[in-house]
């Protein structure tokens, strides 16, 4: 069972991410390919793998790089539903180091 404390969490999450990805991405994620879903949250992940707890302000950095993992999963989620990840794209990656 879900405690309250996880349900608010969960929920402002989800607002943040939401409010992070419009920010970032707007409408022009929707010529987006599935390959650079991918590529963006493998440049989230790598940047997980930067934070180091003898940073004082690795809760903060950490939680900011949890959002933008959610932002990119609740967006990508967002655009399956309406049909539009691709399965190829025309469009230039902005993420061509973490593209396979």
């Amino acid at each position: 069972m879900i405690s309250d404390t996880e349900k608010e969490v969960i929920q402002e999450a989800i607002e943040a991410a939401r409010n992070v990805q419009d920010f970032l991405w707007g409408e022009q994620n929707n010529g987006w390919d599935f390959e650079e879903w991918k590529a963006m949250l493998r440049k989230r992940i790598s940047k997980l793998d930067e934070i180091t707890f003898d940073n004082p302000h690795y809760k903060v950095e950490l939680k900011k790089r949890l959002l933008q993992v959610a932002a990119v999963s609740i967006n990508c989620i967002c655009q399956i539903m309406n049909d539009n990840v691709l399965e190829k794209s025309k469009q230039e990656t902005n993420l061509p180091g973490y593209r396979k």
